[in-house]
């Protein structure tokens, strides 16, 4: 008797536990070996961001930005014991938006917590060279589809103390009308 229970409980368990987990690991296959070399060798990259950078230049959403060496613009930080990097972009402001870079199963991964109210997810294109672009997977918290979002992301490196962020944005279906800054860190940590 005492077999059949422990059976039982064993058989109910491997029904009932895959439902407490989610099964998404990435949008797509693990990475090759090469595309892993590639994405932590970006993302110690980003590491290296860690500090302030002050804006020298800008255009947001087809609006011209003044530069501002006063106050910092972007701010990254390496979290979570090293696992991840978290950026904030229009640091200390009301609009102030928040994306972590990670990496899963040797690929990095980027969640923007947008000032729109969306989440769009992004994957790297694992490409060794001067920049890092990532491509959209997903974006949550939409009613519609069609709403503005941002729909692509790249961080080009300019020197190791200049960058520009570039951020595509989608809305009804179109692209455009995204974002450029390109910020300096004055104080190298």
């Amino acid at each position: 008797m005492k077999i059949m229970h422990i059976a039982l409980l064993s058989a109910l368990g491997s029904f009932l536990l895959p439902g407490c987990h989610t099964p998404e690991k990435t949008a797509s296959k693990p990475a090759t070996p090469a595309e892993r070399v590639v994405s932590q060798a970006d993302f110690e990259r980003l590491k290296a961001l860690s500090g302030d950078w002050y804006l020298v230049s800008g255009v947001r959403l087809e609006v011209v930005l003044e530069p501002n060496l006063e106050e910092p613009f972007l701010s990254y930080s390496v979290s979570s014991g090293g696992h991840s990097v978290v950026e904030k972009l229009f640091a200390g402001k009301p609009n102030e938006m928040t994306s972590v870079y990670y990496l899963d199963s040797g690929r990095l991964m980027m969640d923007h917590y947008c000032s729109l109210g969306n989440q769009p997810r992004m994957i790297a294109v694992a490409d060794p060279g001067d920049e890092i672009a990532f491509r959209l997977i997903g974006v949550s918290n939409m009613k519609d589809e069609n709403e503005l979002h941002i729909s692509s992301h790249a961080l080009e490196f300019n020197g190791p103390d200049e960058l520009t962020a570039v951020w595509g944005a989608t809305q009804e279906g179109v692209s455009g009308g995204g974002s450029r800054y390109t910020v300096r860190r004055l104080n190298t940590p």
